[in-house]
């Protein structure tokens, strides 16, 4: 089995990250180095770390993207792991999920099976996908885990807090990109994988729970502003230009409604604030695409990432069946 590294960015995870830990820890076989990347925290959380877990304490809090890249920097192994403090793996995660990577040299990724800590019969996420009108999604969202498949299916990526990655095809798409701070990086990284010819499959053995927003809360103001803010120039920046132009309605269009949707559930001002610094932030993910050329041609990227938007499309029909 291929060694992996298992890289948690902290910030003020408490007894949230003493689980997850532990969770790692009791994994057969270990994973061969496990490293807590510390966002300046203020609570206690990183005082007492158990044995065989490195701290890197960061001088001050960069984001979810710069503290994978710090741990990234200070690990080796071939493969990573990436979680919040907010998860917890299931008995044999890391021995699915590195199998199914084994496997095949292609994927960039494998997306685990993400089950609701609060109901862990239900899925939180089945990896992340882009539908045809440019909405972000998590794949199988609310679906009971017994009602889902176990093949393993192509995704768009898997979600960033808990996702097993390539450090080789990571280091030809740039990295964990660190200017969203949170959200959306998973999909922009995502979308540079896939330009890069690795794809990435759902591995349904490999099972973590997660609780969601264990830092900042669900739905909280600052959830809202950066998942609005992010939308948009995530887009502008990595999404190949032949469906950039072919979906130019939706990319538009999707990030306000996803605003309103927000603003509906009682956060308004944070869901307008995002959606106007989003705007300001286009002209500079537009000056950023110079650099994809050098990770891979746009073509194959683009017929990939076409099929998967119908994916998505027949996913979100079947959640909301199902909701």
């Amino acid at each position: 089995m291929t060694s992996a590294a298992v890289v948690v960015v902290n910030y003020n995870g408490g007894e949230l990250l003493r689980r997850c830990l532990a969770s790692v820890l009791a994994q057969q076989p270990a994973a061969h180095e496990v490293v807590v990347v510390d966002n300046a925290s203020t609570d206690s959380s990183v005082d007492q770390l158990p044995e065989g877990v490195t701290l890197l304490r960061q001088p001050d809090n960069r984001g979810f993207g710069a503290g994978v890249n710090a741990g990234l920097t200070a690990t080796r192994s071939p493969f990573v792991l990436t979680l919040n403090p907010d998860t917890e793996l299931l008995p044999g995660f890391l021995a699915a999920a590195t199998a199914a990577l084994d496997a095949d040299e292609t994927l960039g990724s494998v997306a685990p099976r993400v089950l609701s800590a609060e109901d862990p019969a239900r899925i939180d996420a089945n990896g992340i996908g882009l539908t045809s009108m440019l909405g972000h999604i998590n794949c199988d969202n609310g679906l009971r885990d017994q009602d889902v498949g176990s093949e393993p299916r192509a995704v768009l990526g898997p979600l960033g807090g808990a996702a097993l990655w390539r450090r080789s095809a990571l280091e030809r798409a740039g990295g964990f990109p660190e200017r969203w701070f949170l959200y959306w990086e998973d999909v922009d990284l995502a979308l540079r994988l896939q330009r890069a010819g690795h794809g990435c499959l759902t591995v349904a053995d490999a099972c973590v729970t997660h609780v969601g927003g264990g830092s900042i809360g669900r739905l909280g103001a600052a959830n809202v502003f950066y998942m609005a803010r992010n939308h948009w120039p995530c887009l502008a920046g990595a999404l190949p230009a032949g469906l950039l132009f072919e979906r130019f309605p939706a990319f538009l269009i999707a990030p306000l409604r996803a605003a309103f949707l927000y603003a509906r559930g009682g956060q308004a001002l944070a869901a307008f604030a995002g959606i106007l610094c989003g705007a300001l932030l286009v002209p500079v993910a537009l000056w950023r695409r110079r650099t994809l050329s050098r990770i891979g041609p746009a073509e194959g990227a683009a017929k990939r990432l076409r099929a998967l938007m119908l994916g998505a499309d027949a996913n979100r029909l079947a959640m909301k069946a199902a909701s």
